[in-house]
């Protein structure tokens, strides 16, 4: 799953596909994030939930990263990359920047 996927009666709950577990950090597979911004909030500038840009990680799954509060792509190796639009807001908020284990997937230009 690309994208959040809306529930159609609650404007603040939206399903993804992955996520892991807020404590240990271990999959739980498909959840649903509660309590998500409303669309206005984010209105004309990227947002991973209502309007993710052109990056070029934009087509690999999400998967909510309840451990660290962070959403991510996965590439096509397996490997958890911070979401640019998730991580361009938490460094605009002052919420830290984007560490993670990298094979260098989440470079521009860098896909293989």
């Amino acid at each position: 799953m690309t994208r959040p996927i809306p529930d159609p009666g609650d404007d603040t709950k939206y399903l993804v596909g992955s996520a892991a577990e807020p404590t240990l950090g271990f999959q739980v597979g498909p959840t649903v994030l509660h309590h998500v911004h409303p669309p206005q909030s984010c209105a004309g500038r990227p947002c991973v939930v209502h309007s993710p840009s052109e990056h070029h990680m934009r087509d690999w799954p999400l998967n909510w990263r309840g451990d660290r509060r962070i959403m991510e792509r996965i590439c096509p190796h397996g490997i958890g990359h911070p979401d640019p639009d998730d991580t361009r807001y938490r460094v605009s908020a002052g919420r830290g920047g984007s560490v993670h284990g990298c094979d260098g997937c989440c470079v521009e230009g860098d896909r293989s």
